[in-house]
């Protein structure tokens, strides 16, 4: 390993800091957080659309725009207000004071969650299309497969027409006159005949009707496994919408402990450096002497005056403070010694850019 990949290393495992450390992910779950903001306003539209829709079945694009228009207030206001109470839990944890703030955050989270996983079942469910579909299929097949058999039991009857009228005449001749040896044979024969006929149409019609039964039960089975996979695929989508609401939740409350976290450890990285406290001491003096009001080549006053402006301003020092603050502004070129008097040297927003950078303060 070279020097170089060893110092990288070194300040990699032990000079990162939290914001350093955790600023990918927050910039990954803030992203996710959006985001999920529109998936939520596309399941819970199928929802909101419907019965607005409902209400307005002449203006339906109207009732589309105004869906995403309230959904979207939705989404933002709970943004909004779990923003507000994760900053306020951060700083005073789940006080009366905070409470408010966390009911309210619930009802709108609660409402939009609802809102998305009724839509997301909405949106995946085709339960009633499926019905609709399958008694669709089975009307068609009933009404073709009885066509058929129909033309064949025409067909049969039909066939026999001639005969059934020959045995209807010789059946109301035997009403009123004796019937000869020949006859009375055709009728029996006939009558066979049509009793038979008979039962090739009873069994045309039950095997009609055992077809109808069957296709029916096959056509309700393939239904009740196309309804168990749309109910899954349903479970599958809330489970999704469930996953996005809580993706929004953490990505919001995470940018906020991020930001808390960020500034406490920055916040008590400074309060023990004394190198930030000498350029805010600094900085607070400078402050005093160099108002918005005071020109380049202006005279600066002198060190008693100095202490005397600073105590005004709650700003307490010593000779010696101001002595190392004089000669620290002339060593960087903010004041410039002529004779025995000093006078500012650059104006006053690079005066306070160059103290910062002589400080290392970013």
């Amino acid at each position: 390993m070279k020097y170089d990949e060893f110092k990288k290393l070194e300040q990699r495992i032990n000079n990162q800091n939290f914001n350093q450390s955790y600023k990918t992910i927050n910039m990954v779950l803030t992203f996710l957080s959006y985001f999920g903001h529109v998936a939520s306003i596309f399941l819970a539209y199928f929802m909101l659309s419907e019965i607005i829709a409902g209400a307005m079945t002449a203006n339906l694009i109207i009732a589309g725009v105004a869906s995403v228009i309230i959904l979207s207030g939705l989404e933002l206001l709970k943004r909004n207000m779990f923003d507000r109470f994760s900053i306020s839990y951060l700083k005073l944890g789940l006080t009366k004071e905070v409470m408010p703030l966390f009911f309210v955050s619930i009802l709108i989270i609660s409402l939009s969650f609802y809102a998305s996983i009724k839509g997301a079942a909405e949106f995946s469910s085709k339960s009633d299309n499926i019905e609709a579909e399958s008694k669709e299929t089975i009307k068609v097949y009933n009404d073709s497969i009885t066509k058929i058999y129909n033309n064949d039991i025409k067909g049969l009857e039909d066939s026999f027409k001639s005969k059934d009228e020959m045995l209807t005449n010789l059946q109301s001749l035997a009403v009123t006159q004796k019937l000869s040896r020949d006859q009375k044979a055709t009728i029996a024969d006939l009558s066979k005949q049509k009793a038979e006929l008979d039962q090739k149409i009873k069994d045309k019609q039950t095997e009609l009707n055992t077809k109808l039964e069957e296709h029916a039960k096959s056509v309700g089975a393939e239904s009740v496994n196309k309804k168990e996979d749309n109910s899954k695929n349903s479970l599958m989508f809330i489970i999704l919408s469930t996953l996005i609401e809580l993706t929004i939740l953490a990505g919001v409350y995470f940018n906020e402990y991020y930001k808390f976290r960020s500034y406490r450890e920055f916040r008590d990285q400074i309060e023990k450096d004394p190198n930030y406290q000498k350029w805010l001491l600094y900085d607070q003096i400078l402050n005093v002497i160099f108002t918005e009001d005071t020109k380049i080549n202006q005279k600066l006053p002198s060190g008693k005056a100095i202490i005397d402006l600073c105590k005004v301003n709650s700003i307490f020092l010593l000779p010696r403070d101001v002595t190392d603050f004089i000669r620290l502004l002339s060593s960087l070129g903010i004041i410039r010694n002529s004779g025995n008097s000093k006078y500012f040297a650059k104006n006053r927003e690079n005066s306070f850019e160059v103290l910062r950078k002589h400080f290392n303060i970013l």
